[in-house]
């Protein structure tokens, strides 16, 4: 996709030459690196982008990336259903915490009074 006005203009003004940026996730687009799908016009930064563009499942889109092998550790799958892309429960619940610790943490929200509602509690208490 290419860039915006705005965004060509603060990329130059960074002094690189760069026109357009990864139609799946966003990011910048080097030049000499480009991953395509045959017949469409996109463009991504990544395989594994391009993957999750192309099969709009993440989970397919792994195990496509690597047929017959464990997507956390790389071992065969001989002997394992056809669709399965972890090799044991370890290799899946690994996956799962190294998912689950990339992901942002979630702000827990105080539960004691703070200056900006403590006049909506003392109102309360007074009434």
């Amino acid at each position: 996709m290419k860039l915006t006005a705005a965004e060509l203009a603060y990329v130059r003004a960074q002094g690189l030459y760069i026109t357009e940026k990864c139609d799946g996730c966003g990011r910048l687009l080097n030049q000499s690196v480009r991953y395509t799908v045959t017949g469409k016009p996109e463009v991504y930064c990544s395989a594994a982008c391009r993957d999750f563009a192309f099969f709009e499942d993440r989970r397919e889109a792994k195990k496509q990336a690597s047929p017959r092998r464990c997507v956390y550790c790389g071992a065969g799958l001989n002997g394992k259903k056809r669709d399965a892309i972890y090799c044991d429960a370890k290799c899946r619940m690994r996956a799962n915490r190294a998912e689950q610790s990339a992901l942002p943490a979630k702000v827990e929200k105080s539960r004691t009074a703070t200056q900006s509602n403590q006049g909506v509690i003392e109102a309360k208490n007074a009434g």
